[in-house]
C-alpha cells in the first residue's frame, strides 16, 4: 500500500503513528482507518462535497 502525500502530512501531525507504523506494520489498516476519519474520506463526506459544488452551479446558473 502506498502512502501519498496527504499521509505524510497526517503522519507529521500526528507523529505517534510513526512509532506505531515502525514497531507493528500490521496496524496499517487502523492507521488508515483513523486517517480517512479525521480527514473526512467517507462517502458521506464525498457526496456533500459534490451536493455543495451542484448548489454553488446552481446558484450561478
Amino acid at each position: 500500500m502506498m502512502i501519498n502525500e496527504d499521509m505524510m502530512q497526517y503522519m507529521r501531525m500526528h507523529p505517534k503513528w510513526y512509532l506505531i507504523l515502525s514497531r507493528y506494520p500490521e496496524q496499517m489498516d487502523r492507521f488508515m482507518s483513523q486517517y480517512r476519519l479525521d480527514n473526512h474520506c467517507s462517502m458521506n463526506d464525498y457526496l456533500s462535497k459534490i451536493g455543495t459544488l451542484i448548489q454553488m452551479i446552481d446558484m450561478l446558473i
